[in-house]
């Protein structure tokens, strides 16, 4: 097959709707596929050997959001004819997603979008921009009615789609690479240096992965901690974004500075070793689709906690008491007494790490990119039929 992939925010990866399309590109490209990807022209781009990536004038999104691409249409044309594509796949609702979409209906090429965006990860939930939230509501049901069929990556996220679309919606799990983010691929060697460069030594690890912004709820990590009894507890907060600055002086103002450790964006190794040394993996977003730091950290053995939201599909991969615990994003307190809870009784911990692990593999990524596969492979089929229809009468 020949695909086109279309997001704003890959290579580099913004968020994890920019992972997830830079996973699903890469796989589909080892089982043989021809891919290409439409995105942002960025400083200092990352070197991609196995895919094609053309890059169009961007701008970027206030405080470190990523970028918007604005392509010429004539050029989105020309690309999609000279590279022979047989499927367009369009992840975020953005002008490049609809100069994609514009394009490939010109060409009658099958479109499939993905939904990866909330109208609170666009938005703050406040009451002046309640008319933009209007306004991004009927853009999301004018946009996600014009592909051939909408991908969600949770149950969660078809139901929240639904509000959006009449089309025909697959789930398919963002997935998670198991054997990238997998305890053996940590030396010991790596996680001393890790544990010593942020004095891990001798203390219990909360681990948060993801974006510093208001829609991740950050801050309610420090409320937490104020309530833990245990001093020797930390807090390990992987990620940047809008709100470091901000949750730089409340810890400062707290004196929380050996408690809660910003460790900035981790990448590659580091990353592992985060996951590695983390005993729980808490998550106390707002807003979530499905949560690929989540499933990561279960691929890496940690307990999860995840905060109650009705926006937030991470709670679907919470088992209430068996890999971890849903907690009150009301009272920090709840949180508290359920890491006690974990951090106090040692087989209670190692039980929901395995079933962590264990229930992590229905999310295994190569079972996501056979099920993208075979849908890809029914609308290409579809419409080659449909072409030979028309021939034929």
């Amino acid at each position: 097959m020949r695909v086109c992939f279309v997001s704003d925010q890959a290579f580099p990866a913004f968020g994890g709707e920019g992972i997830s399309t830079r996973n699903f590109c890469l796989n589909l490209e080892q089982r043989g596929h021809k891919v290409i990807l439409l995105t942002s022209k960025v400083k200092n781009p990352p070197s991609v050997r196995q895919i094609n990536i053309y890059r169009f004038f961007s701008i970027p999104i206030p405080v470190k959001r990523g970028y918007l691409a604005f392509p010429p249409m004539r050029k989105l044309l020309s690309l999609l004819q000279d590279e022979r594509i047989e499927l367009v796949h369009i992840n975020l609702p953005t002008f490049l997603g609809w100069q994609a979409l514009r394009a490939a209906r010109i060409m009658r090429i099958p479109v499939v979008m993905g939904f990866h965006v909330q109208v609170g990860n666009v938005i703050r939930h406040s009451l002046p921009l309640f008319f933009f939230g209007k306004l991004v509501e009927g853009w999301f049901s004018f946009f996600f009615r014009q592909g051939d069929i909408v991908i969600a990556p949770s149950s969660f996220a078809s139901r929240v789609l639904r509000r959006y679309t009449d089309r025909p919606i697959e789930v398919i799990s963002n997935g998670v690479d198991l054997e990238k983010f997998n305890l053996e691929k940590v030396s010991f060697e790596d996680r001393e240096r890790f544990r010593r460069k942020y004095s891990l030594a001798g203390f219990s690890v909360l681990l948060y992965v993801g974006r510093l912004n208001y829609e991740k709820n950050v801050g309610y990590l420090i409320e937490i901690m104020k309530n833990l009894p245990r001093k020797d507890i930390v807090l390990l907060i992987v990620g940047e974004g809008e709100l470091r600055k901000e949750l730089e002086k409340k810890i400062k103002r707290l004196r929380m500075e050996k408690k809660v450790i910003l460790a900035g964006r981790l990448e590659d190794e580091e990353l592992l070793c985060a996951y590695a040394e983390a005993d729980i993996f808490i998550l106390p977003s707002f807003t979530e689709l499905q949560s690929i730091a989540t499933l990561e950290a279960m691929a890496m053995k940690n307990v999860i906690m995840v905060g109650k939201s009705e926006e937030s599909a991470a709670q679907e991969l919470v088992r209430e008491g068996v890999n971890g615990y849903t907690f009150s994003l009301k009272n920090p307190r709840d949180a508290a007494d359920k890491i006690g809870r974990v951090l106090f009784d040692e087989k209670l911990k190692e039980r929901m790490q395995k079933n962590a692990f264990e229930m992590v593999r229905q999310h295994d990524i190569r079972k996501s990119v056979s099920k993208l596969e075979a849908l890809y492979q029914r609308l290409i089929d579809g419409k080659a039929r449909q072409a030979h229809q028309k021939a034929v009468f």
